[in-house]
């Protein structure tokens, strides 16, 4: 039988020693997380520089250099589990050999200061567990509170809103390398078509020439890659079906239609006004490259609770006064095909990518 001093002694040198390694690796996992925001910085900056060349397409560039700030900032699986595997076994060796160093120097009866103690343990506790749930953090840092601020998940980077109200990014740059355009099929959808797949905005269309109109978020997800797993943070030419147009609301064909298109991003006050014409090709109608883009200032809108409302220059769109009960920012689309009814109708068609 060992002596109970000398036992006691041990314990707790181990408990020390377990506690230098621990400290050892949460600094070694500090270096390595510090390495990666320095790169992720790095590559954001880069992102956001590159919509100012606006006479430049750049869409292959920032596609790029998504996937490459993707690529740092998804710490690899097997490490990762590695690493908490390690933290948990160690804190339970830990913990085990405290509470057994507490059992074997326990006396009786209860004196007042144990409840000190108690609560003591229990700061001691709340540290331990507070200290895993950063390590855990700072390796995973998807849909991470603690870096999301500083860091955007890689999806963020398609947010309209988000580049407008955190980063303070000139949103008709960033939707200049979008390259919106629109098309009518023969069977009468109207699509909105990206060459880079910016979402996270409200949208505001009509038509000169015949009677509807079209509105909603436009929030895109897309699944993750089949064999990778990992999420897919932005896609090149994709089509968005925005509103399903009868044949009696197109009418007789004419040459080109004039249809007016605002966006409206959350971090902004005024919204982007696109003037698309669209030329008869067929049975079917499609945008001319570069439209008109101008930001509409005297239209003054604002989001609140997730709502969009106009302050200033409404008379601007349409029939806009009865529909304003659905300009809420929960990712649906609506179009009126009769738009002075007030009915409106949910576009469901899911987006394609081309």
């Amino acid at each position: 039988m060992f002596s109970l001093e000398q036992f006691l002694s041990f314990l707790g040198s181990a408990a020390a020693g377990l506690l230098t390694l621990l400290g050892s690796t949460g600094i070694f996992v500090s270096l390595v997380v510090q390495r990666r925001m320095e790169r992720l910085q790095t590559i954001l900056e880069d992102f956001l520089e590159l919509p100012y060349s606006e006479n430049k397409n750049l869409a292959g560039s920032m596609v790029h250099l998504v996937r490459k700030y993707q690529m740092h900032y998804l710490f690899p699986n097997r490490p990762g589990r590695t690493i908490l595997l390690y933290l948990d076994f160690t804190l339970t060796i830990i913990a085990t050999l405290w509470l057994t160093i507490l059992v074997l120097t326990f006396e009786w009866p209860l004196q007042p200061f144990f409840w000190f103690q108690c609560l003591l343990l229990l700061l001691i506790s709340g540290n331990i567990y507070l200290f895993r749930r950063l390590l855990q953090q700072t390796i995973s840092p998807t849909e991470n509170p603690l870096f999301n601020p500083i860091i955007p998940a890689p999806y963020r980077l398609r947010s309209i809103s988000y580049l407008s109200r955190y980063v303070n990014v000139s949103v008709k740059s960033v939707l200049q390398q979008a390259r919106f355009a629109l098309a009518i099929t023969e069977k009468g959808e109207l699509r909105l078509k990206q060459e880079l797949s910016f979402d996270d905005f409200y949208y505001f269309l009509y038509c000169h020439e015949k009677e509807f109109i079209a509105w909603g978020e436009l929030r895109l997800h897309f699944p993750s890659d089949p064999i990778t797993k990992k999420p897919i943070p932005l896609q090149r030419n994709i089509e968005i079906p925005l509103a399903q147009l009868s044949e009696e609301t197109m009418g007789s064909p004419q040459d080109i239609l004039h249809i007016t298109f605002y966006v409206f991003p959350q971090g902004e006050k005024h919204p982007i006004q696109y003037d698309f014409l669209l030329n008869q090709e067929d049975r079917s109608y499609h945008s001319r490259p570069f439209p008109e883009m101008t930001v509409q200032s005297s239209i003054v809108f604002q989001v609140k609770e997730k709502q969009l409302f106009l302050l200033e220059g409404e008379n601007q769109l349409p029939h806009h006064t009865l529909y304003t009960h659905t300009y809420q920012w929960d990712g649906q689309r609506y179009y009126s095909e009769k738009p002075a009814e007030g009915k409106p109708c949910r576009c469901v068609a899911s987006p394609e990518i081309c």
